[in-house]
């Protein structure tokens, strides 16, 4: 097949970036190596094995971002049997102007009213999305799949013996949950690093740095490496997350390297979690209290292997794979 991804443009498609753009780097690394032809719009200094379409923007909003998807399906959108648009909703003003199927992924866990009105729209599109969760905020779209996100296991090394400290990694705000897990750090008299980009400066001078000491530390924005050692060298991963999250990559990663998750039970949790098996579902603080004094009951082979049966790369790659397929033939018999 001939394949289109379309990433969003604000860092590379490479190895070592966040995890939405690690994903579609081994994306479309894998579907080259099974023999297709790959065209991937990208941000420079992307790293992919089949053509890159290098999108040179200097300010990055969505007015350029979207005059830029429009020019690749201008391009590519009668050369291509299928444009996988990993943009949320951005690309359904295009999809109609083109021979090739197209199918939209679904990423973010929570549309402001304005999107959602406009995907009511054009609800009779093609929709994917990476977890049950999400697709059951949006009972409307014309669903074709939920493809679970993949990672490198090999690259995230298991510990099965921790040293002795809790871990925040995510983006630092309000609604990532970091406020209750400094609240949990002081009040179960824990050791916790916070790692991560903050909301903003005000808000890290604000509501972070008072809190910071000798037993809740600030790491940084942490690289992938360093992102490995924080994982598997806690005790446990707190993710307190107070809004839906379409799926929530760092949850699975810690799990790989073997630490246990404590997160509440919003979004997709319930899916990248195994309750009291790989980590603890709750409902509430109080709970998650508890669920601190419970972490060490959780065997930490479970959490590699629970990663190993359901969130691989090769998995995540065979079911892009079918879904493409399912809808180039679709189109095709339009």
């Amino acid at each position: 097949m001939k394949i289109g991804i379309i990433a969003r443009l604000g860092i590379p498609v490479a190895k070592n970036s966040y995890g939405y753009y690690s994903r579609l780097h081994y994306l479309a690394n894998g579907l080259v190596d099974r023999g297709h032809e790959v065209v991937v719009l990208g941000a420079p200094g992307s790293q992919i094995k089949g053509k890159l379409v290098s999108a040179k923007i200097k300010k990055i909003n969505w007015e350029t971002e979207l005059a830029t998807y429009l020019d690749f399906f201008k391009q590519y959108g009668d050369k291509l049997d299928i444009i996988n648009c990993q943009t949320d909703h951005m690309c359904c003003f295009f999809a109609p102007l083109v021979k090739a199927g197209v199918v939209h992924t679904i990423i973010f866990g929570g549309f402001w009213d304005e999107v959602e009105e406009a995907l009511h729209k054009v609800k009779y599109q093609y929709f994917m999305t990476i977890s049950q969760g999400n697709k059951k905020r949006y009972p409307y779209l014309n669903w074709q799949d939920v493809i679970y996100n993949g990672i490198d296991i090999k690259r995230f090394k298991f510990n099965e013996y921790p040293k002795d400290y809790l871990l925040f990694l995510s983006r630092v705000c309000k609604d990532k949950g970091v406020e209750d897990a400094i609240k949990l750090a002081r009040q179960t008299k824990s050791k916790l690093i916070i790692a991560g980009r903050p909301e903003s400066e005000d808000y890290f001078q604000r509501a972070i740095k008072p809190c910071l000491n000798k037993n809740i530390e600030y790491f940084g924005i942490a690289d992938f490496k360093e992102k490995i050692e924080l994982f598997r060298n806690a005790r446990a991963l707190i993710h307190p997350h107070l809004a839906p999250e379409g799926f929530g990559n760092s949850i699975v990663e810690s799990q790989a390297c073997g630490t246990p998750v404590i997160a509440y039970p919003y979004g997709s949790t319930s899916e990248v979690i195994k309750n009291k098996k790989t980590g603890f579902i709750v409902n509430n603080y109080q709970e998650m209290k508890k669920a601190v004094k419970d972490i060490d009951k959780i065997d930490r082979k479970n959490c590699r292997r629970f990663v190993e049966d359901k969130f691989t790369l090769e998995r995540m790659i065979d079911n892009y794979e079918k879904l493409f397929k399912k809808i180039a033939k679709k189109k095709k018999a339009i």
